[in-house]
């Protein structure tokens, strides 16, 4: 209908055309006979969804009816209540302001309605076609990895990716010295408009004065070394971001509370009451509850013989439980200062087949490794960032 009425228009104007050139004393035979182009001039509206696309129709001068109609036949493959800003349309309109087509782009997908002759709409799906690419970049540290980066055009997104691979080995806000060389390789991908979707390092190397060459390569989501060893260490450097430590491992010290001597066999975090604590390693949870001057204590029991406690906790993370697997990371409780304690700290101790360490001096131990050809493929690529 909404052609016909487009048709209908056109011959009107003819005639009156028609008309106009008869009084300058020029005649046609017919309106119909002036020439028509064969495809009408089209207007192209674009751009984000900062309302609701009903609320963009009806800016474009969609009548109620006509907008249910669109709304309606969209929302049978696209929940339009879940539009948000970064979420783009395009309206293609005639000459006369009749809708030819939409199009919505959102995760990923084209969503696209176009008007028949009859005046139906027929909506289309189909995948955003993404564009793969990579980048290779070195640099050498002036004053800080996080300026050097970015002025030589890394990503945010990237940075952060690369401070993460090496953070087991390398402290960047203390060992990161002037002079210090990085590099790194990546891969990512790119919709349409040049937005990057998804990026992963793909190989990369810090060389530092404090800290030596470090190398690691990706291989099924993991980083490794040019030995096949991975760059996740067993253990986080700490169970918690703490603002001094207040007691050190030691065989013999005053107890503050009981006052007299006596072995503290653990590191004590000195902390804010509900600073998050987290799993220095994978592990299963095989205590949660009181313990006497521990106050509330947890237990992990971790792989090779190791386990590790946290004491004077102020509550437990919610869900937390007996035989629970937690992952290296995942907060496991929050800082507290109960049962025998003078404040809030978090008293941290870790035991290797029941006989007490010196968390501090554990030396950093890969969590795993690879051989053959996964070895070498690795080794391949950290090889490529020095040509």
């Amino acid at each position: 209908m909404d052609l016909l009425k487009e048709i209908k228009g056109r011959l009107i104007l003819a005639g009156a055309a028609a008309a106009l050139l008869a009084a300058a004393g020029l005649h046609f035979a017919r309106p119909w006979e002036l020439a028509l182009p064969d495809e009408p001039e089209l207007r192209v509206s674009s751009g984000t969804f900062a309302s609701s696309l009903d609320a963009v129709l009806k800016a474009e001068g969609l009548g109620d009816g006509e907008r249910y109609r669109i709304s309606s036949a969209l929302s049978k493959n696209l929940n339009l209540r879940r539009l948000r800003p970064e979420d783009s349309y395009e309206l293609v309109f005639s000459t006369w302001g009749l809708l030819r087509s939409l199009s919505v782009t959102k995760d990923l997908h084209y969503y696209s309605l176009s008007v028949s002759s009859g005046g139906a709409y027929d909506v289309a799906v189909q995948a955003v076609e993404l564009k793969e690419a990579s980048g290779k970049v070195s640099g050498v540290i002036t004053t800080s990895l996080w300026e050097s980066m970015s002025a030589a055009g890394v990503p945010a997104a990237v940075i952060l990716d690369y401070a993460d691979i090496f953070s087991w080995s390398v402290d960047f806000l203390t060992e990161a010295r002037s002079g210090d060389r990085w590099s790194l390789a990546w891969d990512y991908t790119t919709d349409p408009s040049g937005r990057v979707i998804s990026q992963k390092i793909r190989a990369a190397f810090y060389d530092g004065t404090e800290t030596g060459r470090r190398n690691a390569a990706a291989w099924k989501g993991a980083y490794y070394d040019e030995k096949g060893e991975s760059l996740r260490s067993m253990f986080l450097r700490a169970p918690l971001h703490y603002r001094r430590i207040s007691s050190y491992f030691s065989n013999r010290r005053f107890h503050p509370v009981l006052k007299y001597f006596r072995p503290h066999q653990g590191i004590d975090y000195a902390a804010p009451s509900g600073t998050p604590v987290s799993a220095v390693a994978d592990g299963t949870v095989s205590f949660a509850a009181w313990k006497g001057g521990n106050g509330r204590l947890i237990v992990l029991r971790h792989g090779a013989g190791y386990e590790s406690t946290y004491g004077h906790l102020s509550r437990f993370a919610k869900g937390l439980r007996g035989g629970r697997r937690v992952s290296q990371g995942d907060v496991i409780g929050y800082v507290g200062s109960t049962g025998l304690s003078s404040g809030p700290h978090l008293d941290f101790r870790v035991k290797l087949n029941g006989k007490p360490l010196n968390f501090l001096k554990i030396k950093y131990r890969s969590s795993g490794g690879v051989s053959g050809r996964a070895k070498e493929t690795v080794a391949e690529a950290i090889a490529a960032l020095s040509k």
